[in-house]
């Protein structure tokens, strides 16, 4: 079948896995990553090195109703931040592959939510596109239930290495999967808009639990604490329970590489961290 891809290199092993299978990609359509936290070198040049078109300006309907006259059975998006036009489903498929268990967490960004907030399981969603985001007709859902101290790491890597059989899977079966697709039960939806400063802040005044969620929920992407009167990204830090009678928020040891922090019943000992400018 050929598909046109849209998202990052987040999911590269997934559409080298359909080419694979004998899929053929018309098209990779991305965005412009900061190529720090978010990448798409490694589709640019897997596209460069295979001659498909790698483009990086916001899908428009010129470009659906060009690759639909190529002959797309289906656009496939993954982490794509823009919305897709509508799609001429006597023509093709418009599927999405989303991180959460839909309707729970719908988003751009849930998986923050789903380690600091929900108390749930995560999971992977694959539904049909619609207009509004996360709310189609779902093909194809498992349950990836949060080991003990999840992060958003190790959440984002177990999700991209099943991603390539689920999606390997569902293309296979498209058609049956697309005829049978179940709607979404909207009592049961939640939405998540993307994290703030705010969510990612490490406030002193807060327990130790809660500061260390916070910390596995932004992990490398890195969570913000104040202190000395500047902001600074932290990507790094161990937290620990301990009594003392320190206010919140007190530097209680200067080390040459390391701070340590009070915080409401205990400490937390930065590790890798940058001021922000």
């Amino acid at each position: 079948m050929k598909f046109v891809f849209f998202g990052y290199d987040f999911m590269m092993d997934s559409v080298e896995r359909l080419v694979d299978d004998g899929h053929e990609p018309l098209a990779l359509m991305s965005f412009e990553c900061d190529n720090i936290f978010n990448f798409n070198t490694r589709m640019q040049a897997w596209g460069a090195h295979n001659d498909v078109p790698v483009i990086l300006d916001q899908v428009t309907p010129d470009h659906i109703a060009e690759y639909t006259e190529a002959g797309a059975g289906c656009f496939l998006a993954a982490g794509y931040p823009y919305k897709i036009p509508p799609i001429d489903t006597k023509k093709s498929c418009g599927i999405n592959f989303h991180p959460s268990l839909l309707p729970k967490c719908r988003g751009l960004m849930p998986t923050p939510y789903i380690i600091t907030q929900t108390h749930e399981s995560s999971g992977i969603t694959v539904h049909k596109m619609t207009q509004e985001f996360d709310k189609g007709d779902i093909l194809y859902q498992e349950e990836l239930p949060l080991n003990e101290r999840e992060d958003v790491e190790s959440l984002s890597a177990r999700i991209a290495m099943r991603a390539p059989d689920v999606l390997s899977m569902v293309m296979e079966d498209l058609p049956d999967m697309w005829k049978n697709a179940e709607p979404q039960d909207e009592g049961q939806a939640t939405y998540f808009p993307p994290p703030d400063d705010t969510m990612r802040l490490l406030d002193w005044n807060k327990t130790v639990e809660e500061i260390d969620k916070t910390g596995r929920a932004f992990g490398r992407y890195g969570s913000l604490a104040r202190f000395d009167d500047l902001n600074w990204a932290v990507y790094d830090f161990t937290a620990w329970k301990e009594k003392h009678e320190l206010k919140p928020g007190t530097i209680a040891l200067r080390m040459s590489r390391h701070i340590v922090i009070a915080t409401a019943d205990g400490f937390v000992c930065l590790k890798e961290f940058q001021e922000i400018l």
